[in-house]
C-alpha cells in the first residue's frame, strides 16, 4: 500500500501549481468569514433590516458551513475530490455575485446559505489534497505555506472589507470573489489531480441524518448566546438536542460498516492530541480577532479600515513565519515548535490583560505582532504531524472531523468567553457607577472638570451635561476594558494547558516518520 501512495506522489505533475490553484479557494473561503463582518452595519442600513435579522447573514453561513464540512469526509469518497473541489468553488463563485447583487435581506440570507454549501467544503477539501499531493518528506514547508491561508485570510478580511465598505461599496466585498474563483475553476479542471475514489458506498442515512440536524442545532444554540444569553429558550434546548444526536451520531458510526463519518480516526493518539491543542491554538487565536477590532473601534475611535490597518502587520508577521516554521519542523519535529510557539502566546497574551485606557496603541500592536508569531510557529507543525500519522485512505475523513472539531470549539470558546466578558463587564460598570454617585468624593470632582470643559470652550449651560456624559463615557469604556482583561487572563490560562498538552505530543509513528523524512 505505501508503494502505491508513493507511486501516486510521483505521478502527479506540477504540484506547486496545484496547490496554488487550492489555496485560492481556501483563501477565499476562509476571507469570507471575516470581510463580511465590517460591512453588516452598512448591510443594515441598505437592505432596511434590523440587528436580530442581519445577524443571520452571519448566522446562516456559520450554520450550514456547520453541516456540510462533517459529511464532507465522506462526500470526498464518493464523488472524487477534484470533482467535489470544483463543485465547491462552482458553488462559492456564483453564489458570491447572487450575494453582490442582492436587493434585500431574504434574497442575501438565502444566496449566503448557499455560499456557504460550496465556502464549507473547501477548507477540509484544501487540507486532504494537499495532504495527498505531497510526500511525508515535504509536507512541513508545503504546510507552512499552506497555513497562510488560514492566519492571514481572517486578519486581512477586516482591512479589505473596511476599504470597500468606506472607499466603493460594500458589494465589492463578495464580487471580489467572482474573478479569483472563476479561475481557480477553470485552472482546477485542467490542471487537478484526479485522485482515485470509491463510488458504490451508499449512504449511511441516519449518520447523515443524526450529523446534519445534531451540527445544526448545536451551531444554531451556541451562535443564539450572544444575542439571547445560555438561559433563553432558543439557546439551552437547542445545544442540548444537538449533543444528544451527536452522542446518537457517535453511538452510530462506530458499530455500522460504512459510517458517513469515521470516528475510528480518532484511536490515533497523536492526531487526538493534534485535535485538542489546535483547537485550543484556534480559540485564542479568534478571541484576539474578535476583541482587538472592538476595543479599537467602540473605545480608541477608530474606523474600520483604521481597525485593519493597525492588525495587519501582525498578518504580514504571520505569512514571514508560517514557511519557516515549516522548514524547522521537517528538521526538529512539531512539539518543540509547539512548545516555544505556545510561550510566546502565553506570555503576550498575559500582558494583554494589562491593557487599560493608558496603554500605547504601540504596545498593543507590539504584543499582537509577537502573538501572532507564536500562534503562526505552533499552528502549523502540530496540526501536519497529527495529519502525517493518518493513511491515505482515512486522509479526507481525518480532515472532515479535524476542521469540525476546530469550528465547533471556535464557536463555543467564543460564545462562552464572549458571555463572560459581558458580565465582567456589566459588573465593573454597575461597581464604578456606584463610586462615581451623588455624595461620593469623586463625585464632588464634578466642578472641576465642568471648569474645565468651560475653559476649553464648552457654552455654560452644556458644561455639566458634557462632564456627566464624559464620565458616563469613561466608566463604560473601564468596563469593557475590564472585562476583555479578564478573558485574555482565560485565554492565557487556556494557552498554558495547549503548552502542557505539548510535551507529551510525541509517538513511536511521528517519530519514525521524522527519521524516514531525514534518510
Amino acid at each position: 500500500m505505501q508503494n502505491i501512495h508513493q507511486y501516486e506522489f510521483q505521478r502527479i505533475k506540477a504540484p506547486g501549481l496545484q496547490m496554488a490553484i487550492i489555496m485560492m479557494g481556501a483563501f477565499m473561503a476562509m476571507l469570507d468569514t471575516s470581510v463580511v463582518n465590517v460591512a453588516i452595519p452598512k448591510l443594515e442600513v441598505v437592505l432596511n433590516a434590523n440587528t436580530d435579522r442581519i445577524q443571520w447573514v452571519l448566522t446562516g453561513y456559520i450554520l450550514v458551513s456547520g453541516v456540510v464540512i462533517p459529511i464532507s469526509g465522506w462526500l470526498t469518497d464518493r464523488f472524487g475530490a477534484k470533482r467535489l473541489f470544483i463543485y465547491a468553488l462552482t458553488i462559492f463563485t456564483f453564489s458570491s455575485a447572487l450575494c453582490g447583487i442582492a436587493w434585500n435581506l431574504d434574497s442575501m440570507i438565502i444566496f449566503r446559505i448557499l455560499q456557504a454549501a460550496g465556502g464549507g467544503l473547501l477548507m477540509p477539501l484544501a487540507n486532504a489534497m494537499v495532504f495527498r499531493i505531497f510526500p511525508p518528506n515535504r509536507r512541513g514547508t508545503i504546510m507552512g505555506i499552506f497555513g497562510l491561508t488560514m492566519m492571514t485570510a481572517p486578519a486581512l478580511g477586516p482591512t479589505l472589507g473596511g476599504y470597500f465598505v468606506q472607499y466603493a461599496t460594500w458589494r465589492l466585498i463578495f464580487y471580489i470573489n467572482v474573478p479569483i474563483g472563476v479561475i481557480a475553476t477553470i485552472l482546477a479542471i485542467f490542471i487537478l489531480y484526479d485522485f482515485p475514489y470509491k463510488t458504490k458506498e451508499k449512504l449511511d442515512i441516519w449518520g447523515f441524518a443524526f450529523s446534519t440536524l445534531g451540527f445544526f442545532a448545536i451551531l444554531f444554540g451556541i451562535n443564539n448566546v450572544s444575542q439571547y444569553g445560555w438561559g433563553s429558550l432558543w439557546v439551552y434546548p437547542a445545544v442540548g438536542i444537538g449533543a444528544a444526536l451527536l452522542i446518537m451520531l457517535v453511538a452510530t458510526e462506530l458499530i455500522i460498516e460504512n459510517p458517513v463519518i469515521q470516528f475510528t480516526v480518532f484511536k490515533d493518539y497523536l492526531f487526538t492530541m493534534s485535535v485538542i491543542i489546535t483547537s485550543i491554538i484556534q480559540i485564542a487565536m479568534n478571541i484576539g480577532i474578535f476583541l482587538l477590532p472592538l476595543y479599537l473601534q467602540n473605545i480608541l475611535g477608530y474606523t474600520a479600515l483604521q481597525t485593519g490597518l493597525f492588525l495587519t502587520p501582525a498578518a504580514l508577521a504571520s505569512s514571514v513565519m508560517m514557511p519557516i516554521s515549516g522548514r524547522l519542523f521537517t528538521k526538529i519535529g512539531a512539539r518543540p515548535l509547539g512548545l516555544i510557539g505556545l510561550t510566546i502566546v502565553a506570555v503576550t497574551t498575559y500582558y494583554l490583560t494589562f491593557i487599560d485606557l493608558n496603554t500605547t496603541n504601540a504596545t498593543i500592536q507590539t504584543l499582537y505582532i509577537f502573538r501572532m508569531l507564536g500562534l503562526s510557529m505552533a499552528m502549523m507543525p502540530l496540526m501536519t504531524a497529527g495529519m502525517n500519522v493518518i493513511s491515505a485512505k482515512m486522509m479526507n475523513q481525518a480532515s472532515a472531523l479535524g476542521n469540525t472539531v476546530r469550528q465547533i470549539s471556535i464557536s463555543l470558546g467564543l460564545a462562552i468567553l464572549t458571555t463572560y466578558m459581558t458580565n465582567q463587564d456589566k459588573s465593573q460598570v454597575f461597581y464604578l457607577d456606584s463610586q462615581v454617585a451623588v455624595n461620593t468624593p469623586q463625585w464632588s470632582l464634578l466642578p472641576q472638570l465642568e471648569s474645565k470643559l468651560h475653559w476649553l470652550g464648552v457654552p455654560i449651560r452644556s458644561e455639566q451635561t458634557t462632564a456627566l456624559m464624559q464620565i458616563y463615557n469613561w466608566v463604560q469604556a473601564r468596563g469593557f476594558i475590564s472585562g476583555m482583561d479578564d478573558v485574555f487572563m482565560i485565554t492565557t490560562i487556556l494557552t498554558v494547558i495547549a503548552l502542557v498538552l505539548t510535551i507529551f505530543f510525541s509517538s513511536a509513528k511521528e517519530h519514525a516518520l521524522r527519521q524516514s523524512k531525514q534518510q
